[in-house]
Order: C-alpha cells, then sequence, then structure tokens
C-alpha cells in the first residue's frame, strides 16, 4: 500500500494543514499540547518524511543505498545523516527533488551567501514558500503579537534567501519597505515617516549599529522612535544586544540557514532571559555547558522541525513537513549546539539557583537549542578556538572601542613576533587613523578572553606569549575592510 493512503500519513497531513489554515489557533493548540506531545509528533512527522521522500526522491533512494540500507523502514536514528558535501554536491539538483524535477510553475531559486564558499543554489516550490512565509509570521506574533508596523527588510536583496523571504514574510503582518542595506534610504524612510509609528528594522546584527551610528551623523534623535529589531543571518552577542538596546525597544535574533530555510528557531523572552544569565555567570554556564563558549539560546518547533545533535555535538534537522520540493532527512547542517526540554533546562535552573519567572503569556512550551556556532568559522592558535561571538562581546565590553568601531576581522599571523598568534582587525567609523593606546588595549583584550573562553584560557596558561593579542586599526573602507560594502555579509576570517 502506498504511504499515501495510510492512516498514520493522513493524520500528519490534516495535522500540517490545520497548522498552516489556521495559525493562530494553533499558536493555542502548541499552549496546551504539552512538550513531549510535540516531540512525539514532531519524530513521527520525522519518519513519515523520510518514507516519503524514499518513495519519491531519486537521490535519496540512492543515498539510502549506498549507505547498505535498502528501505527506509528501520529506526529512524539508524537513517545516514545528510550533509552539503555527502549529499547536496553528491546529486544533481533535480535529482534531490520530489519526482526527479524542479521544473515546475511557481518554483524560485534562490543563493546562499556564500560566507564558508561559492554561494549555492537552492530550489523551492511555491507552496513550501507560502507555508514558510506563515510559518514565520507565527514567529513574529509571538514576539511582537498581532500589532502592525512599518517594517523595514534591510536584508540584501535580490537571489538572497534572507531578504527575499524576509520580505514576503513581513507582508502578512506589517507594512513593508524593502530598502536592502542602504543606510540612506533606510534614514530617509525614518524621517519621512517620523516617530508617530512604531518600526520593525530586520537585518544582519552589525548592520543594525550602522542604522545608529548614521542616525547619530544626521542628528537623528532616536530615542522618539520606538524601534523593534529583528536579526538573524550571523550570531550576536549579549553585549552588541545592550548595545542596540540603547535606542532599540527591543531585539530579537531568529535561527535559519540557506541549506534548510529560515525560522527554524527564534528567541523568545524567556530564552534571552536565560541567554543573559549564561553570559553573566560563568560557573553556571560551567555547570550547565561544560566548557563551552556562550550560546545563541533558542527555542524550536518539533513539529516544524525535528532536531537531533550527533556525537560531536552537531545539530542534525528534519525539516517536517510534505511540500517541500527537495527533501533534507537528518540533515547535519554543520553547526555546534546542544539540545534540551524546556522542563529540563528549567529544571537545572532551579537546581543551580537561577530560576526564570515570566508572564503566562510570554512563555511557550516548546524545547531549546544552545547554538554555538561553526568551527570552520573560527581561528585556531595553539589548539584554542576563537569564535567572532568571543571578539564581538570583547569590543562591546571596551567603552575605547565600541563607540566608534564599524567591523572587525579575525586572523592568525606572524608578523613581526617570530611566532604565530591571534590578531584582530578592527575598522574604525573615520576616515583616518585613530590615536589608541594599543599595547594598553592588546593586554586589557587578552585578559578579557581569557575570561571568556576556556580554549583560550588553557592555552595561554601554557604558552602565554603566543596567546596575546595583536590589534591593528584601519580607516573605514581601508585594508582588509575595502570593499566591504560588497559583500553580503560581514566578512570575520581574514585571508
Amino acid at each position: 500500500m502506498s504511504l499515501f493512503k495510510s492512516t498514520k500519513a493522513k493524520f500528519i497531513e490534516a495535522m500540517e494543514s490545520y497548522s498552516i489554515s489556521n495559525p493562530r489557533r494553533f499558536n493555542m493548540a502548541l499552549k496546551y499540547a504539552g512538550e513531549k506531545k510535540l516531540q512525539a509528533y514532531g519524530k513521527l512527522r520525522a519518519e513519515v518524511g523520510a518514507r516519503r521522500t524514499w518513495e519519491r526522491v531519486p537521490a535519496y533512494r540512492d543515498f539510502l543505498k549506498e549507505n547498505n540500507i535498502s528501505t527506509p523502514n528501520v529506526p529512524f536514528e539508524q537513517l545516514p545523516t545528510m550533509s552539503k558535501d555527502g549529499y547536496i554536491r553528491a546529486y544533481p539538483t533535480d535529482q534531490r527533488c520530489l519526482d526527479g524535477t524542479f521544473l515546475n510553475k511557481g518554483v524560485m531559486i534562490d543563493e546562499s551567501s556564500g560566507s564558508t564558499g561559492l554561494p549555492y543554489n537552492w530550489v523551492r516550490s511555491e507552496v513550501e514558500r507560502a507555508r514558510l512565509h506563515k510559518m514565520l509570521v507565527r514567529s513574529i506574533e509571538w514576539v511582537y503579537g498581532h500589532k502592525p508596523r512599518i517594517a523595514i527588510n534591510a536584508f540584501s536583496m535580490g537571489a538572497w534567501a534572507t531578504g527575499v523571504n524576509t520580505g514576503e514574510t513581513l507582508a502578512l503582518h506589517s507594512v513593508v519597505k524593502s530598502t536592502g542595506p542602504d543606510l540612506d534610504k533606510i534614514i530617509h524612510t525614518l524621517k519621512f515617516f517620523g516617530p508617530k509609528h512604531e518600526y520593525i528594522i530586520c537585518g544582519y546584527p552589525p548592520f543594525l549599529k550602522l542604522i545608529i551610528d548614521s542616525a547619530a551623523k544626521q542628528n537623528i534623535d532616536l530615542d522618539k522612535y520606538t524601534l523593534h529589531g529583528l536579526v538573524g543571518g550571523e550570531g550576536m552577542s549579549e553585549e552588541l544586544r545592550q548595545h542596540l538596546l540603547g535606542r532599540f525597544k527591543t531585539c530579537i535574533s531568529a535561527y535559519g540557514a540557506s541549506d534548510l530555510e529560515m525560522g527554524i528557531a527564534v528567541e523568545s523572552p524567556e530564552s534571552i532571559q536565560i541567554r543573559g544569565l549564561l553570559n553573566n555567570n560563568s560557573d553556571l554556564r560551567s555547570e550547565l555547558l561544560g566548557d563551552h563558549r556562550v550560546p545563541m539560546v533558542f527555542q524550536y518547533n518539533p513539529m516544524t522541525h525535528f532536531a537531533e545533535t550527533n556525537d560531536k555535538g552537531e545539530l542534525i534537522f528534519t525539516m517536517n513537513y510534505s511540500k517541500v520540493l527537495s527533501p533534507r532527512i537528518r540533515y547535519n547542517i554543520g553547526d555546534e549546539g546542544k539540545l534540551f526540554s524546556r522542563s529540563e533546562l528549567l529544571d537545572k535552573l532551579i537546581n543551580l539557583g537561577f530560576p526564570v519567572e515570566l508572564p503566562k503569556n510570554e512563555i511557550y512550551p516548546t524545547p531549546y537549542m544552545m547554538l554555538f556556532g561553526r568551527k570552520d568559522q573560527t581561528i585556531s592558535v595553539m589548539g584554542a578556538n576563537i569564535y567572532p561571538e568571543d571578539i564581538e562581546r570583547l569590543l562591546y565590553r571596551n567603552k575605547t572601542i565600541s563607540q566608534n568601531f564599524v567591523s572587525f576581522m579575525m586572523k592568525v599571523t606572524d608578523s613581526d613576533r617570530g611566532y604565530l598568534h591571534p590578531c584582530i582587525s578592527i575598522e574604525w567609523n573615520k576616515t583616518s587613523k585613530p590615536e589608541l593606546p594599543i599595547k594598553e588595549l592588546e593586554k586589557e583584550l587578552t585578559e578579557e578572553l581569557v575570561k571568556l573562553n576556556a580554549d583560550f584560557k588553557n592555552a595561554s596558561d601554557e604558552y602565554p606569549s603566543g596567546l596575546m593579542l595583536e590589534l591593528e586599526v584601519f580607516p573605514i573602507g581601508t585594508g582588509p575592510f575595502a570593499g566591504r560594502s560588497n559583500r553580503i555579509k560581514n566578512k570575520y576570517i581574514a585571508q
């Protein structure tokens, strides 16, 4: 009997249809269903999705065969994990699609940013995109409610997945102007419509700081405006969040990836409170996460994205709905993370003396994802991995630097010291090089990084001279930052 005629499959399809056609009612059901049921249904949907993919996607049948599996009717955890190298690049795009083709009406192609290499093309069906937009609106409603605002979409426009989908999603919730990352257009929009309206500004986290800096240069009093920040595409330190909250009423981050889709997970008032505790209490962080650095903290819905981790601590996702043109089953996205049930996490926090209390209307009974980032976005010196978020925290904590830097890069260099050591390049928001106490700053930043990063501390204890940070400062748009305006995302690892 075909999978699609089975009772289980019909049940799953009905749940999916219900969740899309009645989003507000589904939000209520989500709150009262309970976390255990959400996890159970999520895994059930993932299992059905694997069987459906085996029936309809040629590449997946071959992928299982290559892994000595002749049928998807095995325990879900025994199905092989996909990856960009092992599955996406190994099979042509059409063979990874339903019925072996993507040449259908309404299919759109978008592109990843290429932050880890060559930009890649992704195909998505019309039905799939419509479902995605409604799911993203649901997340926005969780955080901001149903009140419409003027939404400024500052993500890059064109073929890029984030910009296109953000604009179409926001149109279902608010009044939208898609400016792209054009500071002049954004400032003009704020001046034209004035402070009587509320705004949601969407973009990469560092770009929101540029908006604040640009407004200050043009003598625009942002204190008169009610601004909300919705950021994504890269990690954000709590120090940057606090900096932005000097002008923004709220600043919320979401997690997604072009390999899968946007809106995999989102920050909630509760998750932000928990991340603040982890950020400010190293002992709590050590008890809960071991030697890991401060993660981004998200909540996610296993009904839409079933999540697992492997023995390396890497996150694995299954896209849990039937209308995906190019399904991903147990896809290793390459990010390091840790998963908690909400009840487990809150119990641990209580036992460690850090209870979390929020109004009932700000509580969502969905599991937690701690996101540490990708190791391929680090530099490594003497066995110590240093992440961009580590450096961002240092720079925003330092009053001498925080108000006037635009962006930064990291690299390992031997310069004139005769040995390899970490170096931070800073782009200064001036056209001339500033007079800064470089040696003092290098010492301060090194001491702070020792406190933040356990890897760095251990390596520094063994080899302190090789782990002293070097600092170099460039006027805006010069040195390694030349041509930065042409890039979709900030580049944090210097060549």
